[in-house]
């Protein structure tokens, strides 16, 4: 990687196991926002100002203001440094390089999953288990798809998984629809695929109905929403469901809730703080990586 020296890669401040929980977090998610990254991280947001700002000094995060004026948060949004991906080992950035619509497309999903996550901190049986990107749910699925993201959401009485497809009417509905159709060749010998679900978000209810014609039938089953919290059964509108509603695996029993995102790094940074010590990388590293194992 260009322009990183390797007598330059130790870092200035040891690194916890947060911390490089973090770094892997935006290796597969950047750009993320200073309160996205305090959700799913810290308990309080002068602890979070605080590491991030060291680690920004340590030269392995990048802070990027926003245009002034442009829709959304002025909120300062986090990339990983060329030093920190050399790091991490991890790849250079995807291609295309994030371009106005790619990046804006990325806040998007972005900002859904961490909706989940929010909503699962107000109910004590439920949590976000696993979130993957594109580059690892497209691995995941065969390398034949590569959707928006993949999740594993825990309920009391089960496990909600899907793919993630948000529209934000700037593709074609012929291309949306061939997309739709590549799941169910994708998953076509899968076990379990009358438990997959797919979720297409789109930002208005007309945009849906235009994309709803081609979308095949179940199984697996495609959900259509507006607003994350109605999802309704297409191609034809027949059903519609909360989420807590759609079909479910049995609870697998090494899913702890507590492990879910936004609760376990929250839990060992109250741990620190109580003890008064944040411990290297090496007391946590398998542990820190057990949160993104999902079948």
């Amino acid at each position: 990687m260009a322009g990183v020296r390797p007598d330059r890669l130790r870092p200035v401040t040891p690194l916890t196991a947060r911390d490089r929980a973090l770094l892997d977090r935006l290796a597969e998610h950047e750009p993320l926002t200073t309160s996205e990254l305090r959700l799913l991280f810290f308990t309080g947001e002068r602890t979070c100002r605080q590491r991030l700002a060291q680690l920004e000094r340590a030269e392995l995060l990048l802070r990027v203001y926003p245009a002034a004026g442009r829709r959304g948060t002025g909120e300062a949004l986090w990339f990983l440094t060329a030093k920190a991906r050399l790091l991490l080992a991890a790849p250079a950035r995807r291609t295309p390089s994030l371009s106005l619509p790619d990046l804006e497309h990325r806040r998007a999903v972005a900002r859904l999953f961490c909706m989940f996550v929010e909503a699962s901190l107000q109910h004590p049986g439920e949590g976000l288990w696993c979130w993957h990107g594109e580059a690892r749910a497209e691995h995941g699925i065969g390398g034949r798809i590569r959707p928006d993201g993949y999740g594993r959401y825990l309920l009391p009485n089960g496990e909600v998984t899907f793919y993630l497809e948000v529209d934000r009417s700037t593709e074609q509905g012929k291309r949306v629809g061939e997309k739709l159709a590549g799941y169910t060749r994708a998953l076509a010998a899968v076990d379990g695929r009358e438990r997959a679900n797919i979720l297409l978000a789109c930002q208005s209810q007309r945009r849906l109905r235009n994309l709803a014609a081609p979308a095949p039938t179940g199984p697996l089953w495609i959900w259509g929403t507006t607003d994350s919290q109605r999802f309704q059964l297409l191609p034809a509108f027949t059903e519609q469901r909360q989420f807590d509603e759609l079909p479910l695996w049995s609870r697998n029993p090494a899913h702890a809730v507590s492990d879910c995102l936004g609760r376990r790094w929250q839990s060992w940074g109250r741990q620190q703080w109580h003890s008064h010590r944040e411990p290297s990388d090496a007391a946590d590293v398998h542990s820190a990586s057990g949160e993104e194992r999902a079948p």
